[in-house]
């Protein structure tokens, strides 16, 4: 694994008593070793937030050093290890500022401890030890060095393309890309040719689909999603470091996989196919005859179409201070309407209810009260707020059966817009049940609404107006759409006439 040192060769052996005084040593000044290691640190203005990292790695080499004594490789593939479980916190110059203050130490000692007679070879042994720590975890915990070399092997498919570029060199057998429903279906898979150690494409056969079912449903760690109904499976060496390798890998295709819409023409498609979906939840909305069947139309159909497994809704009150569970999707609704739960019982409640974006809690077992977390199963949950005219009506919370998950920003993007709408008919029944006068369109205008009309009435077309607000075009056809909703009308100019008469504009 080692390479050869820069230095040439010595015919003088290294006493292993000498290495492993200074070793000792090193070990036995832990703490003065980490004071020097933060005056360091504060010298090279070693960012805030990067300095506990750095120092967690530098503290594994020092109460791991002695290691080496015996099995080099294996201290140099730990360190590696933790320095992919550190990315994308920890850059290339990191790594060698925590490598070369270990040289540095260990020469010092080195200078006090060891024998004139053998210091030459100990110089050569801790420059060759640093040398391949840094080396390995550049080589292997980044984008591979030779990855200008590999452009050349690019073929048709895609996959292997990407893993050709990107991925580690490893124990691989074969890496997929698999679409779950309605049916298990390999979209594209490669397997690993070790004498090249490249990729190479593979034509689909059922014995591969019949791996990747089983890796799904055994709950492999080499499955991860990377899309809409999209997930990597692979098979490979099971071990930290290539388990670490893969969801890395996985990682980097997720982020190519979003990085593509603009490759197909920016985000027209994604946001025609997400204003179907909400011209249909509109319909849904509008057809509830009461607040039951308003209530049951938003936890089922935010639920299913953003493809969660779950949902419950929570009203909130803000004179109590409360939220009270009112429906759910796939849970005991009973259950769901028994909760009632202030801020004091909840503390991180009055954080969610500042919040009037959706927010992902990768694990809630130290922020819900623990009761419901094991009544429920929870583990992960999307917490969005449902919200009319920056007034929070309540909380949605959304999961995937209690399983660990991790939504990407287009299925985010859906719930809050679906929930948009759920807020303001939430609104509208509560007044049609209380036999209220209906909200006058000055109130129910928002602001941004109100000067997107005043320019449709001044003349200015939807790419202009996005333009003069810095908004996109879509944005602005959405609060159209809003306008005419909330003014009864039946296109711009209906509404134009109404909002004058009204003097909501002018």
């Amino acid at each position: 694994m080692s390479r050869p040192s820069p230095l040439p060769p010595s015919s003088e052996p290294l006493p292993k008593k000498a290495v492993q005084a200074v070793f000792q040593t090193l070990q036995a000044q832990e703490a003065e070793c980490r004071m020097n290691w933060s005056l360091r640190m504060a010298r090279l203005e070693i960012p805030e937030v990067t300095q506990p990292i750095l120092t967690h790695l530098f503290q594994f080499l020092l109460r791991n050093i002695e290691s080496a004594i015996n099995d080099e490789e294996a201290l140099v593939r730990a360190f590696q290890a933790e320095v992919m479980r550190a990315q994308p916190s920890v850059m290339a110059s990191d790594v060698l500022v925590v490598v070369g203050f270990l040289e540095e130490l260990l020469l010092s000692i080195g200078w006090r401890l060891v024998e004139p007679a053998h210091m030459e070879q100990f110089v050569r042994f801790a420059h060759r030890l640093c040398f391949d720590l840094a080396r390995e975890a550049l080589s292997e915990g980044y984008f591979p060095a030779k990855l200008a070399a590999r452009t050349q092997y690019m073929c048709d498919a895609p996959l292997v393309n990407w893993l050709n570029v990107i991925s580690a060199e490893c124990d691989w057998k074969w890496f997929a890309l698999v679409r779950t429903r309605p049916q298990i279906n390999v979209e594209e898979s490669a397997v690993y040719v070790p004498e090249t150690r490249m990729w190479t494409a593979e034509a689909p056969h059922p014995e591969r689909t019949e791996q990747v079912r089983r890796a799904l449903s055994e709950g492999s760690p080499f499955v991860a999603a990377v899309g809409d109904n999209l997930y990597a499976v692979a098979s490979a060496r099971q071990d930290p470091l290539t388990v670490r390798r893969f969801r890395q890998t996985a990682q980097w295709i997720q982020n190519a996989l979003q990085l593509a819409v603009y490759v197909r023409g920016g985000h027209g498609s994604g946001r025609a196919e997400m204003l179907e979906v909400l011209l249909e939840f509109d319909d849904l909305l509008a057809s509830a005859g009461d607040m039951n069947e308003l209530l049951t139309a938003v936890v089922e159909h935010v639920c299913r179409r953003s493809g969660f497994k779950r949902s419950a809704l929570f009203l909130y009150n803000p004179i109590t201070q409360t939220v009270e569970g009112v429906h759910g999707y796939n849970v005991n609704v009973e259950e769901i309407m028994r909760i009632r739960q202030t801020d004091r019982d909840i503390p991180s409640l009055a954080q969610f209810v500042q919040i009037a974006k959706p927010v992902f809690l990768k694990d809630v077992g130290n922020i819900l009260p623990q009761p419901y977390v094991n009544k429920f199963h929870l583990s992960s949950l999307l917490v969005c707020p449902v919200i009319d005219n920056r007034r929070l009506l309540g909380i949605m919370l959304l999961d995937h059966g209690g399983k660990p998950f991790t939504p990407d920003n287009t299925t985010i993007r859906m719930v809050e817009a679906m929930l948009a709408r759920a807020g303001r008919m939430i609104v509208t029944q509560m007044y049609r049940q209380a036999g209220a006068a209906p909200i006058t369109p000055l109130t129910t205008l928002t602001k941004r609404e109100r000067e997107i009309l005043q320019l449709i009435a001044d003349g200015i077309d939807t790419k202009e107006i996005g333009k003069a607000l810095h908004i996109s075009d879509y944005t602005v056809t959405e609060h159209v759409s809003s306008i005419l909703r909330k003014l009864g009308a039946k296109n711009r100019t209906e509404a134009v006439a109404k909002a004058m008469r009204e003097r909501i504009i002018h």
